[in-house]
């Protein structure tokens, strides 16, 4: 069975004859350093890591929609303010200046200096003109004749969209975020109606050319403990405009609605369901995020991708057994889940562990 089918059928809680191989979402730059020099060919890139290791992961379309940035068209100009060859000052093109590590970026987070928006006057200056939906610049030049590769192929296709705490905390900075909550509500309320409409016109706009398995919402909201809005919050100021975007993803005809959050989401989880959610990721195990209890409260509620424990990769061939066995094939057995680790690939894992981790976890089919 093809991968796009057998994704699909996962999202309907069907028997499968195996499960679909995506067991990571992809690793690190600095993992891959340290892999190239344990043996990993370098001319692997891109795409390549999963051809590599025989992994069916979703071909994202690659429009400029929106994921962990805004969806701005134009896009912000980018500008270096400092460089000391540790670090960098720059302004990105969503607008937020930062600083972080000139080199292996990813192994740390950036220190998130100002944001574009500070006052509904910075709001309708900077932000409402890049907001539209019909703006060509979106889509690639070759958009026409990458739809006809599209709808022969044999893997699951996604769309990013970005949730709507994402969205805001990119535009506002948490801290700006929480006072205008109370001191501005109604202004909160316009940016997340625009937010909104935007995708109600973006959304059609793809689907009339072609129609994904899934969209991904991503929305890292929580840390370790939590999330970092109240979910009363998160009911009052956010649900209401995510829930009819869902709505119409559900009603387009799309199988897969999937939450992208990082961290302890125990308690939005019931939220997002509510706003017509039927699939989550990654459940990070060191945020407190364990899969076989979650299967068993919630059932058939959404599929479940994720929440196998990178960090046992570290360790050595025993402990990743242990790990897998202890959730796998419960999980398998009932059905609506998607075996991966708990998130992206660091560089602490050698290359010989994750080829064992990805032949273990596949025995059997």
């Amino acid at each position: 069975m093809k991968a796009k089918q057998l994704f699909r059928d996962t999202f309907d809680f069907k028997e499968l004859p195996r499960p679909i191989k995506w067991e990571t979402p992809g690793i690190w730059g600095a993992t891959r350093k340290r892999w190239i020099a344990e043996g990993y060919d370098k001319n692997i890139t891109g795409r390549g890591f999963f051809e590599h290791f025989d992994m069916e992961a979703p071909i994202w379309l690659p429009f400029k929609g929106g994921w962990t940035g805004n969806p701005y068209s134009p896009m912000f100009g980018t500008k270096l303010i400092n460089d000391d060859d540790v670090n960098i000052i720059h302004v990105t093109k969503d607008g937020i200046t930062k600083k972080e590590r000139k080199y292996d970026r990813e192994t740390s987070m950036p220190q998130f200096l100002e944001f574009p928006v500070k006052n509904k006057n910075d709001y309708e200056k900077k932000i409402k003109f890049r907001m539209d939906y019909n703006s060509d610049e979106r889509f690639p030049k070759n958009w026409r004749s990458l739809i006809t590769n599209y709808k022969e192929s044999t893997y699951p296709l996604g769309m990013f969209i970005i949730g709507p705490f994402g969205y805001l905390r990119n535009l506002l900075g948490d801290e700006n975020l929480m006072y205008l909550l109370f001191d501005e509500p109604d202004f909160v309320h316009q940016i997340m109606n625009d937010w909104m409409n935007f995708y109600l016109g973006f959304i059609p706009r793809v689907t009339k050319d072609i129609l994904p398995d899934f969209v991904m919402v991503w929305e890292d909201i929580s840390y370790n403990m939590g999330p970092l809005i109240s979910p009363m919050h998160f009911k009052e100021f956010m649900s209401p405009y995510l829930t009819k975007i869902l709505d119409l993803v559900k009603k387009i005809g799309i199988k897969g609605r999937i939450v992208d959050t990082d961290g302890n989401c125990n308690s939005m989880i019931p939220i997002y369901l509510d706003c017509g959610a039927n699939g989550f990721y990654p459940f990070e195990v060191q945020a407190g995020m364990e899969i076989v209890e979650l299967k068993k409260q919630y059932g058939d509620s959404f599929v479940i991708i994720g929440g196998i424990d990178k960090k046992t990769l570290a360790i050595d061939e025993e402990a990743i057994m242990n790990e897998v066995d202890s959730k796998v094939p419960f999980m398998l057995e009932n059905k609506g889940y998607i075996p991966m680790l708990d998130h992206t690939v660091p560089p602490d894992i050698p290359l010989k562990n994750f080829e064992f981790f990805i032949n273990y976890v596949r025995r059997g089919y």
